[in-house]
């Protein structure tokens, strides 16, 4: 039987609902995703359901309510806003995928090469992250290409089903648009892209401790501290973070985390040289969910092991949606600051730039401090 915090009662009412938007045609409805009912088979056999749900494997941080001022809060969320544009360059062409590089595209998505092959990561190019382009958190810039402009792609990998980072639209339109490109996915979220009529056979899924091999791809699906969910019910879907290795190349993607010293066993197998880790959304009522700009950098050294002198952090999760009370640019100001204290090098691309790992060039590395010409509103 499934369950959750909210009982299979609303399990059940939540489905009738979406159900009914997604007959009437509505994209909202669709938005939503796949039913309980729909997910519960792909989802079954993991021994990391607890009650049906998915679980964190550490206790859960007190949190003191009191600090939820609403009209400070309020106050906040207009710093979250830049004072001016954030500068949005044009997707590079490059004929053949290199050896290691990332082109960041904003949030979550990036487009990482790595052995000749092209990963996209939590795909979301719409102008909101919300079941509904009318309502919801909007693009602080735009998107520095369109579907049809990405290059070929060989894997799409999908940290988890919140909606900044899995976009139904964006999904939809890869999925048609590039019939080779392979889905990869924790456990569960594949019921998702099954109804919006992507094919099984182009997903392959993982729980929290396998690995599956793709394009000539290895993936280590490693355990996150987070949560799932794209209604009122949460953690039907696994949630997860990504280690990639190719025949000489690694690359690690954490998707949204809190921070566990768990990140140290992703590198038992070896050290990861590039690491995307999200540094902004993060808030003290909500420590367990978001890293802090200190806990990524933290996160990148326990991923780079012994390597971390010649290891990059390439920061996500920030600059692109208001999700949080910090001012928009706090979070790259406070990483910059740690990995500096930390030797930890670092490149910051403005979207839509590529980074070349291996060569240590682009306009992030050589024109790193892009946001200091957009300015914060105080």
């Amino acid at each position: 039987m499934i369950r959750s915090a909210l009982g299979s009662a609303a399990v059940g009412a939540v489905g009738a609902v979406t159900s009914s938007l997604a007959a009437a045609g509505l994209a909202t409805g669709r938005a939503f995703g796949a039913s309980a009912q729909a997910i519960e088979p792909h989802v079954a056999h993991s021994v990391h359901r607890v009650d049906g749900a998915f679980a964190n494997r550490e206790p859960a941080t007190p949190v003191d309510p009191s600090r939820g001022d609403a009209g400070a809060m309020i106050s906040q969320r207009r710093r979250g806003r830049p004072a001016g544009p954030v500068p949005v360059f044009g997707l590079q062409r490059i004929d053949e995928p290199g050896e290691l590089a990332v082109t960041w595209l904003g949030h979550a998505t990036a487009l990482i090469e790595i052995d000749g092959r092209r990963v996209l990561t939590d795909p979301v190019l719409s102008r909101r992250c919300s079941p509904s382009q009318d309502i919801g958190p909007s693009r602080l810039h735009g998107a520095p290409c369109t579907v049809a402009q990405l290059p070929p792609l060989d894997v799409v990998l999908i940290s988890h089903d919140h909606y900044d980072h899995l976009d139904m639209q964006t999904v939809v339109e890869i999925a048609r648009g590039q019939p080779q490109v392979r889905f990869v996915v924790p456990i569960g979220v594949g019921a998702h892209l099954q109804y919006w009529g992507v094919a099984a056979d182009r997903i392959t899924d993982a729980d929290w401790g396998q690995q599956v091999t793709v394009a000539d791809l290895e993936f280590d699906c490693v355990p996150a501290r987070h949560f799932s969910g794209r209604g009122l019910v949460r953690n039907l879907t696994q949630y997860a973070s990504w280690g990639i290795r190719g025949a000489t190349r690694s690359a690690f993607f954490t998707g949204d985390t809190g921070f566990t010293e768990g990140y140290a066993e992703a590198a038992a197998r070896g050290a990861y040289e590039l690491t995307l880790v999200p540094i902004g959304a993060y808030g003290d009522l909500w420590p367990d969910i978001h890293v802090n700009p200190e806990e990524a950098v933290a996160l990148h050294r326990l991923l780079a092991g012994d390597s971390v002198a010649d290891s990059l952090l390439v920061p996500i999760h920030w600059a692109t949606f208001n999700l949080a009370l910090h001012p928009w640019d706090e979070p790259i100001r406070r990483t910059l600051a740690a990995a500096e204290r930390s030797g930890v090098a670092t490149a910051t691309p403005a979207p839509g730039t590529r980074i070349d790992v291996v060569a240590r060039t682009g306009r992030g590395i050589e024109h790193a401090n892009w946001w200091h010409r957009v300015g914060s509103r105080r």
